[in-house]
């Protein structure tokens, strides 16, 4: 019986044990999202003007009474930065509200909440056992945004267009015109999927405060432009969205002579992808045929040289490279694409890239250097884009503003911006923006013509196929990121490479904490990214763009473990072009009020 007394006195605790344990297990999920919620409700006072603590208080008690939470049995604190008034991080914050006061150069608009909740004990109490205290905080923030829309815009983004020829295709005389008004579908003959990225955007767009909150909008492809400047006017920005963001028109890489790569096996393009009128990779359109191929092309002397740009061994030509012959490019000529597919140059071939040419306006960027239009039939320069980003955003963003980055690519970062060029006729390649070093004439694309060594010839367009390992060309190795390997850049540098630019471009954004105390760090900003369709080359580009952005420390990554093409932390991917516009409310959801902890 003394026994069964003992084994069922100890039976009972354990019930009891855990019976309470599940009860303060329930309550305290249950306080956590009150918590929650009512950060989210304090830091909207802002919105409101309000800067007194007993609002930001107020708003928390209300939001945890609405939850159900008995305030007689709960003690609240709330703390802002600024609770004096002065304008000023006060002193006797807690210790992690003080480190996110102090983390940006501006007075941030944060509030932290912390409730603890006396929660009683059912079976236990009745054995003596008091209650046990529950506690769980949380840090919001509210403040006026300003938002950053860097949106692809290469000719890929009308490949689900009826009457699309993959590249061979005139968007602006196809489907640009019908891809200009909102709506519940697309409109008949617009760009697909454009019109579902100007429509998700348009979404987004929607959703800002006028007068507080402000939206720029960038596109890239061969370079960055700015379509919006940041503006505060929903119509103004949708105004730009629908008539100034355009499929860009690339040139036509199917319309490039054939021996030059377009059809070459396994893929030793004979062509510069960054400008194929510059072969010797130095930035000029004219070339130095000797330096290359150790002999002059014939133009005068070899009428079929002069015809289809390639000169045979059968017709006299050197064979350096096993190709059979070289390829030949006049210097006076813009003579890289037969326009007109007769299968021989004329001078329309070359009034037809200056047309080309024309029909895009030389820029001026943020820092006042000019930018001309390229002749390159690659068009996805992603670093470009949030190079374009950064400086926006450092130039012209509001310091006492949340910052907010939201990049859409279909595709892989194949390009990088590239250097000033003392030369600047039509055929050369023109500089794009950034400090890329002068040296790097055709930016960071990998290959160059001096060489005779076969693997020194564009094999890859310029695509890194590998994320890892990643390189670095500071000045110094000291400042490079941990793990990453240092090397100089040159002209025969071939392992940093365009999406090696587009991860600095990343950190030069968001970059907040870093294992290497040198390494120079970015802002605070919060950055999104969105795939689309086939991008799983550029996939962990895009997810590195999401890690950084989602708490500005490369090493806390969401997507840890998350399989391919799927959407995880700040990176969202769908293949079907309908559901962008999800993704970008889903994003504004997060932008206005974000949970910092």
């Amino acid at each position: 019986m003394v026994i069964f007394a003992v084994a069922m006195l100890t039976l009972l605790f354990f019930v009891g044990l855990a019976i309470d344990a599940g009860s303060l297990y329930v309550t305290y999920n249950h306080l956590k999202r009150a918590v929650d919620a009512a950060a989210v409700a304090a830091a909207n006072q802002y919105k409101r003007g309000e800067t007194h603590l007993d609002k930001f208080e107020s708003a928390a008690t209300e939001v945890l009474e609405l939850n159900n939470i008995d305030m007689a049995v709960v003690d609240l604190e709330v703390h802002i930065c600024d609770e004096n008034g002065d304008y000023e991080i006060d002193h006797g914050l807690p210790e992690d509200l003080n480190r996110r006061c102090h983390e940006a150069a501006f007075l941030r608009k944060l509030v932290w909440v912390k409730a603890t909740q006396r929660a009683p004990l059912y079976f236990l109490g009745l054995l003596g056992f008091g209650p046990v205290n529950l506690s769980t905080e949380t840090i919001s923030e509210a403040a006026a945004v300003d938002i950053v829309l860097v949106l692809d815009v290469s000719e890929s983004m009308s490949s689900q267009t009826g009457g699309y020829i993959p590249n061979d295709y005139d968007p602006d005389t196809g489907c640009n015109p019908n891809t200009r008004t909102a709506g519940a579908s697309p409109p008949a003959g617009a760009c697909l999927p454009m019109w579902y990225l100007k429509n998700a955007a348009n979404a987004l767009i929607n959703t800002i405060y006028e007068g507080y909150d402000r939206i720029a909008i960038i596109t890239y492809d061969s370079r960055a432009e700015l379509k919006q400047d940041f503006t505060s006017l929903k119509t103004v920005a949708r105004n730009s969205l629908w008539n100034n963001v355009n499929v860009h028109d690339d040139p036509p890489y199917a319309r490039m002579w054939a021996p030059w790569g377009p059809d070459r096996d396994p893929g030793d393009y004979a062509f510069n992808p960054v400008n194929p009128e510059d072969r010797d990779g130095d930035g000029r359109d004219a070339d130095n045929d000797i330096d290359l191929y150790r002999v002059d092309c014939p133009w005068t002397t070899n009428p079929a040289v002069l015809a289809d740009r390639w000169w045979s061994v059968d017709e006299g030509a050197p064979d350096p490279f096993g190709w059979g012959g070289v390829p030949c490019d006049h210097d006076a000529y813009l003579d890289a694409y037969d326009w007109n597919s007769d299968d021989i140059f004329t001078m329309d071939d070359h009034n037809a890239s200056l047309a080309y040419l024309a029909k895009f306006p030389v820029l001026t960027d943020l820092n006042d250097h000019t930018i001309r239009p390229s002749l390159s039939p690659l068009s996805t320069c992603i670093g470009c884009g949030l190079r374009m980003a950064n400086e926006l955003l450092t130039k012209y963003g509001r310091r006492d503003a949340i910052w907010v980055v939201v990049l859409f690519t279909d595709g892989v970062a194949n390009l990088s911006d590239t250097p000033p060029n003392a030369s600047t006729g039509p055929g050369d390649t023109p500089y794009t923006g950034g400090n890329v070093p002068a040296v790097m004439k055709s930016g960071f694309c990998n290959g160059h013509f001096a060489d005779r060594d076969a693997n020194s010839w564009w094999q890859k367009l310029c695509i890194d196929r590998h994320f890892t390992p990643r390189y670095c060309v500071d000045t110094s190795s000291s400042t490079c990121p941990p793990g990453s390997t240092h090397v100089v850049a040159s002209l025969r540098s071939y392992t940093y490479s365009v999406t090696d630019y587009a991860r600095d471009m990343v950190d030069a954004i968001g970059l907040t904490s870093s294992a290497n105390p040198q390494e120079p760090l970015g802002t605070d900003v919060a950055m999104y990214a969105v795939g689309f369709g086939a991008v799983n080359l550029g996939e962990p580009l895009l997810r590195y763009i999401a890690a950084v952005g989602d708490d500005g420390d490369r090493r806390t990554d969401l997507c840890d473990g998350v399989s391919s093409l799927q959407s995880c932390g700040n990176y969202f991917y769908t293949n079907d072009a309908s559901q962008l516009q999800a993704i970008f409310e889903d994003i504004a959801s997060r932008i206005y009020t974000r949970i910092n902890q």
